[in-house]
Parts: structure tokens; sequence; C-alpha cells
């Protein structure tokens, strides 16, 4: 532990009330409106919805509460992010760095399975909170922007967790005749790296270089059973979804050698043509890693109940398969959306009506503005769960659209 630590420590104190920049759409109070829920019949199937010609997609189930939420810089999840760094450190260094030097080889080996053990609940706590963030927001207790915040955090503290596993593996290196389980740790990274996703390292970059002119339009859904999070990034659809209903880590494993692997068929036909990378992490998930012709599909499934509980996903939207357009007229103007399956994102176009001619044009929707038709009139939406109004203005008049709820 460094010498600036108490010093830090005094800072954090200080500033221990956040500061959040992330605006939610709805309600100041952070409770549900008729326009930001809408309730999902249930499932009997646990796997993905089946796509064709393109990647399945892991849905929610249950009543679901899904809105935009402008992203912005947040000083409040650096904070905690630096709090969880000093908490780790000082549990680290009491636990190694004091004691491990003077120790003898036996125990050193005591010193290194107490730091292991004590390193797995925390992992496991990362996923608790999720957890409880999830359920808050979608009982209308939390808002987005606090779901939000605690995602990142839980992506920061996997990255500093994932370090002091890897020196741990170092300090028992240092051990005669002795190792820290290589399934084991290899498990534990892995879970780990589930809080690290590509849209929360957006996210995060943002949070750790703050710009003024940049902002992400975070479509956040939830359920009392999990939780999704989608948003455009450049001509990138990026999607992460959780399902807690789907793991049942008391169940014994149900495949036998090799039938893991084939499963990935089971539940991705279509991205399995491509040749996933497969990790055995058993007893408890299996994880595999997909690239393929329309972008890129990570998940973790079950090894009781075979059902997929997290899913990745980043998609190239011009290699989406589209569903008939639809067109409304009003203001002068044209729009025109095309939507993808599965709630996958939508392209907007406007253009003027009597001539053809692409607009720019900014694009609201249900009152939150998710950015401007480029050059050619178009521009791409990560869409909310349920029923949506879609408007396009100009300064010379504005025109009104509406997607249906995501099936």
């Amino acid at each position: 532990m460094t010498n600036a630590t108490p010093a830090l420590l005094a800072l954090l104190l200080v500033l221990s009330v956040p500061a959040i920049t992330i605006v939610a759409a709805g309600p100041a109070d952070g409770g549900n409106s008729a326009a930001e829920t809408v309730r999902l019949q249930t499932s009997p199937s646990q796997t993905p919805t089946t796509v064709n010609n393109t990647t399945n997609r892991l849905p929610l189930s249950g009543e679901v509460r899904s809105e935009y939420t402008e992203y912005g810089p947040d000083l409040g999840t650096a904070l905690a992010s630096a709090d969880d760094q000093l908490r780790i450190d000082h549990d680290q260094y009491t636990i190694v760095d004091s004691e491990f030097d003077d120790a003898t080889d036996e125990e050193r080996k005591a010193i290194i399975q107490a730091a292991y053990d004590r390193l797995k609940d925390r992992a496991n706590e990362l996923e608790q909170r999720e957890r409880n963030a999830t359920r808050a927001h979608a009982a209308g207790e939390r808002s987005s922007a606090e779901l939000l915040r605690t995602l990142l955090r839980n992506h920061n503290e996997a990255a500093m967790l994932s370090r002091d596993l890897e020196e741990l593996g170092d300090r028992a290196d240092q051990v005669p005749g002795y190792s820290l389980s290589g399934s084991q740790t290899r498990a534990t990274h892995t879970t780990l790296d589930a809080h690290r996703t590509p849209l929360r390292s957006k996210l995060g970059q943002l949070a750790e270089r703050p710009t003024d002119n940049v902002q992400y339009d975070v479509v956040v859904s939830t359920s009392q059973t999990g939780y999704s999070l989608a948003m455009m990034d450049g001509s990138q659809y990026v999607v992460e979804t959780s399902r807690f209903d789907n793991r049942d880590e008391s169940a014994p494993d149900r495949f036998e050698s090799g039938e893991a692997y084939d499963h990935i068929g089971d539940l991705y036909p279509w991205a399995s043509e491509f040749g996933p990378s497969f990790q055995d992490n058993s007893p408890g998930y299996y994880w595999a890693d997909v690239g393929h012709d329309h972008g890129r599909l990570e998940f973790y499934f079950d090894s009781g109940t075979g059902d997929v509980y997290r899913e990745i996903q980043e998609l190239s939207v011009s290699s989406l398969p589209t569903d008939e357009d639809r067109t409304w007229i009003s203001g002068g103007l044209r729009l025109t959306t095309t939507e993808t399956a599965a709630g996958g994102p939508v392209k907007v176009t406007v253009v003027d009506a009597e001539t053809g001619e692409p607009v720019r044009a900014t694009l609201s929707v249900d009152g939150t503005e998710v950015g401007e038709t480029d050059d050619d009139g178009t521009h791409w939406i990560a869409r909310p769960l349920g029923p949506s109004e879609i408007t396009a203005e100009t300064d010379a008049g504005s025109v009104n659209a509406t997607i249906d709820a995501a099936s």
C-alpha cells in the first residue's frame, strides 16, 4: 500500500457525496410511468430468441422497465472506484504483503489461500450487488443513473481483482512445490471478466476522460430476473443482457464429455457455424466466444440448467437483416423506419417529402434527444423494449413516427 493511501482516503471522506451527470428519462423520483414500463409475456423457453440469418438474442422476461438514459462523465463513479481500490489495496496489504516475506513456506501457503478465498468472496459480492441494483431499478426504487453507476463500479472493481489474482499467482510460484489451481484461477478470471464488457468499457472511458460534447444514449431495461443494456457506438450496436433466473449453482452438471460444446449449436445455431472459442469452467458454467459475419457474440451458460445467463453482442448494423420499411409524412418531411429483429436497432431515414433529398434532422425518442441524421439523412438508434415515438425535427417542420414493442 502506497504512502499516498491515507491522504486519498481522507479526500474520499470529504468528497463522499457523489456527483452524477447521467440524466434519465422519466419521473424525477425514479418511479415508473406508463411510457417507460412495458409488460412482456414470460416465455416458457429460457433459451435465446430465435432470429433468422443472424445471432439469436437473450430476452428478458416478466414486467420490464425500459427507458433511454443520457450518460455523460460521472465523478461519482470515479470516487466509488477509488474507494474500491483503497479497500482492495488494504485487504491485499493486510493479508499478504505485511506477512509474506517473513513467513515460512507453510505459512505462505496459508496466507495465499486466505487471500484467494477473500478475493472469491469479493467476486461473489459483485454478482449480488448487480442483482440487488437491477431488482431495485425494476421496482422503480433506483434510477437508471444509479444502476449504470453500480454496473460500472463492478466493471472497475473486477479489473482490480483480476490484477490481484495474477499477483497471488506470482506469490504462489515463489513457494516451492505449491501453486494455485490453474482451473480454479481460470474460472475466477472468467467470472470477473463477465463484469468487464464492451459497453461498460465505453462508459468507463467517458468517466475517466470527461469530454463535454460526448455522451452515450443507453437503453436501460430491467425486470426482477435480469437486465439488458443497449447502445449505438458508431455503426456498432452493442448490447449486454443478464438473466439471473437462468443460473442455478446448486444444480449438478448436466453435460458429459463434449456435450457442452455441442450445446452451443442448440443455443446459437447460426453463430455456431463460425467455430466458437470455448472454455469449460464446470462445475458451474461454460463460456464461449464467437466472431461471425455480423460481429461478435460472447455468452455464459449454466452447467446445471443449460441456459444462457449472460450474453454480450457487438453487431455491425449494416449487416443485420431488416424488416419492411414504414413511412410517415408531415411538416414537409418523410420519415422512414427500418427495424431489425428481436428488438434490435432501428434505422431512421429523413428526407424532403417533395424532392426526396436527405435532410439533417434532430431525432428524439419519447422526448429524449438521441442524435442527428447524417448527410444521407439516416441515423441508427438503439430502441427501448416498449412502444416508442420517434420525432424528427428541423427548422422547417417536424414528423412523428411510432415503433411497436419489441418482440
